[in-house]
Parts: structure tokens; C-alpha cells; sequence
């Protein structure tokens, strides 16, 4: 069970991609005007993962669209290969299948573990830094193009997931890398969309 919350950890605690200039307002490299760039993110992303497995030549890629609704609530949606969606809230999160159908966590899931991702999750795309100061150790530095955040756990539970997050951005995330305590490694990119379809799609998910 502790595999399954790990890959849900880093398959969703993702970010946006941006081809924007450097601002100037982050030459400072401070970690609290980072955090507020990222609360002025699109809300809504494509995505492409791709998730580097030790026994597999090749990486698993997927693509899809994330939806942060009001700082509140993520919805996480796979397209490619396999269509799945993932609905995040400070209390807990829901899963749906390719057919839309709501999938029963195991019962032994941990109440305080899932907590944890949730609270993780929506921490980093909200852009909420007292949250990840409780739970990691937090490094910074910039160049002239780029700003760089660097996220070492310092919470027991998530130590039995992850090893390091590593956030790369500008004007908003452009790159999130998550380093497992096997070593596996997952990339994720995103790239902002205004497409109202696909938001008023992922938005229903929020009424259920």
C-alpha cells in the first residue's frame, strides 16, 4: 500500500510549465516571492510525465490536464494511455476509473499518510511555503534565466516515499522532478491551456 501512496504522491504532486520571461522580481532568490509567483499560475495545464523506472529501458510517459480549482482543490486527469482522474482536497482525495467510476480505496489505507500527500500536493501547486516547511527541508538558488527550489523530507512517512523534489521555474514552475527512495525518477512539464471545455470537463469532478 505504501508503493500505491508513493506513486500517487509523485504521479500527482505536479506543476507548470512556462516559456515567459525571467522576471526580475525573483533575481532575489527568496523562497516567499517564489511561492507568491506560483499562486499567479494558470489554473489550468497540460501536462507530460514521464516516470523512469530502474528495470525498464525506456520511461513511462502519460499526458493529460491538471485543474487547480481556487487553491482548494486539484483535479488530475490522464489521457494518454490510459484516461484516469484524481480529485485532491486538504481532507482526501477520490479516484475515478476510464469510465468515470469511482474506485474504493483499499480499507487499509492510512487516514494520516493520505492526509500527508494531499496536503503536499496542494502546497507546492498553491504555492503555500508553511506547509512545506514543516515537512521538508527547504533550498533555493537562481541564475539569470531560472529560479530553482529544492525539497529534502524531513517527515518520516514521506522519507518512506521520496527522497528529494526538485522544482524548476521563472515566472511560474516550469519543471518538477521527483527522486524515489528506490531511485526511480519522475519528470513532469506543464504547459498552460485556456481550452473551456476541457476546464468546465474537469470542473464537474469538483461537484461530485
Amino acid at each position: 500500500m505504501m508503493n500505491k501512496l508513493a506513486q500517487l504522491l509523485v504521479t500527482l504532486v505536479i506543476a507548470f510549465v512556462s516559456t515567459t520571461v525571467f522576471s526580475s522580481e525573483i533575481n532575489s532568490c527568496d523562497i516567499n516571492t517564489m511561492m507568491q509567483t506560483i499562486q499567479h499560475q494558470p489554473h489550468l495545464q497540460k501536462f507530460k510525465q514521464e516516470k523512469n523506472i530502474k528495470v525498464l529501458a525506456n520511461p513511462l510517459t502519460s499526458f493529460g490536464y491538471l485543474l487547480l480549482a481556487n487553491q482548494e482543490a486539484v483535479v488530475w486527469q490522464t489521457t494518454q494511455p490510459i484516461k484516469s482522474t484524481t480529485v485532491i482536497s486538504p481532507n482526501n482525495f477520490r479516484q475515478y476509473n476510464k469510465k468515470d467510476q469511482l474506485m474504493t480505496m483499499p480499507a487499509n489505507t492510512s487516514n494520516q499518510t493520505s492526509q500527508l500527500v494531499s496536503s503536499t500536493f496542494l502546497s507546492i501547486l498553491s504555492g503555500t511555503i508553511d506547509q512545506l516547511n514543516d515537512n521538508f527541508e527547504v533550498s533555493t538558488s537562481c541564475s539569470e534565466t531560472e529560479w530553482h527550489i529544492s525539497l529534502i523530507p524531513n517527515n518520516n512517512d514521506i522519507l518512506r516515499l521520496l527522497q528529494k523534489i526538485d522544482i524548476t521555474g521563472n515566472i511560474q514552475i516550469n519543471q518538477l522532478n521527483f527522486v524515489e527512495t528506490n531511485q526511480d525518477i519522475t519528470q513532469i512539464s506543464f504547459t498552460p491551456t485556456d481550452d473551456s471545455t476541457i476546464k468546465n470537463q474537469l470542473r464537474s469532478y469538483l461537484a461530485n
